[in-house]
């Protein structure tokens, strides 16, 4: 249950947040996140500002860098947020655990986790993927409501997303020449991604009608 100082449900349904609580977690967020950049920067002999740039500025390269990529990354992390909410809004579990699922593959996808990060700790690409591979396949077979008439918006989404990272693999073990391989993996990822992103923004449509959290329930004392 939420605290009731953060939150509170009247009899119309409408929710009373407690704005100061958020100010103060918002303050709290980014004091934590300057103080890991501070601590970053000295250990690594970095200037702190590194960790505010933009990545384009940082890098002294043109606004449009990467900007095909961040539009994907942004997307799945939207998709992720909005699916999340309606998750716990309706008290879904296949929601939630699908909004959750799209919103860790958004960070990843733009924070380079499994492909820069994770390796720091050993921990090989593929694990990644066969993690988000097995978490996907989980939600599809015994989470997902079979009503759902966009399955195959998953289908094509998961196929073309288990393509992208063959191809990555493939280009890792023969490595060619040129851009092509790289295009098309990246090109084949950002299309799965805008399928993901509407499929699971249909599923939350879908299971927040179902759902209707804004709609009050009947008054039991009404005689209408």
């Amino acid at each position: 249950m939420p605290d009731k100082n953060a939150l509170d449900t009247k009899h119309g349904g409408e929710w009373r947040m407690s704005w100061r609580l958020v100010m103060l977690a918002a303050a709290a967020i980014n004091v934590v996140m300057l103080l890991a950049a501070l601590f970053a920067a000295q250990s690594l002999s970095l200037d702190a500002t590194i960790f505010y740039r933009d990545p384009s500025a940082a890098a002294d390269v043109g606004f449009y860098t990467g900007w095909i990529s961040s539009l994907g990354a942004s997307l799945w992390i939207g998709t992720g947020a909005v699916t999340l909410f309606a998750g716990l809004l309706t008290r879904r579990w296949d929601c939630t655990f699908l909004g959750g699922l799209t919103l860790v593959m958004g960070l990843d996808d733009l924070l380079l986790i499994h492909e820069d990060v994770l390796p720091v700790f050993a921990i090989p690409e593929i694990v990644a993927m066969i993690a988000y591979a097995v978490a996907g396949l989980f939600w599809f077979f015994r989470l997902r409501r079979k009503t759902f008439d966009g399955t195959i918006v998953f289908v094509a989404a998961g196929s073309l997303l288990a393509m992208s990272a063959a191809i990555d693999q493939l280009g890792e073990l023969f490595p060619t020449p040129g851009s092509a391989v790289d295009i098309a993996e990246d090109a084949v990822k950002e299309l799965g991604i805008f399928l993901w992103a509407a499929g699971a923004v249909g599923y939350a449509a879908m299971v927040t009608r179902l759902g209707r959290p804004w709609v009050d329930p009947p008054d039991p004392n009404s005689t209408g």
